[in-house]
């Protein structure tokens, strides 16, 4: 498994948009995004980040503890130790207080010519 370094999200929210700070659970601990920007009310879009330098074995997006927020597009940018920078998609999703969304991708294999 590799060391991630750190990792950015951007979120565009859909109809359904929330009050609270956005949260992820990493290897279940549940943490705040820093380094935010924009917001989560409909039709906005947030970002957010956090510098982890720790083994990835779970990564998630978390619900609102009150409510819904559909959640239109999700990229998350990673820094992982000895892998060059790579982005995940994920597709749309509504989440509340027992759902959450994975977002951890391995970085992809490296490619070479035979």
């Amino acid at each position: 498994m590799p060391r991630l370094n750190k990792f950015k999200v951007r979120v565009e929210t859909g109809n359904k948009g929330m009050q609270e700070p956005v949260r992820f659970s990493f290897n279940s601990h549940l943490l705040p995004l820093e380094d935010i920007s924009g917001g989560t009310q409909p039709g906005e879009v947030f970002e957010g980040g956090y510098e982890v330098r720790s083994v990835a074995h779970s990564m998630a997006l978390v619900g609102p503890d009150k409510g819904e927020w559909s959640l239109k597009k999700i990229t998350v940018d990673f820094e992982c130790e000895n892998t060059p920078p790579y982005s995940a998609e994920f597709p749309a999703v509504e989440l509340n207080d027992t759902t959450e969304l994975d977002i951890w991708k391995d970085p992809p294999l490296p490619t070479f010519d035979v």
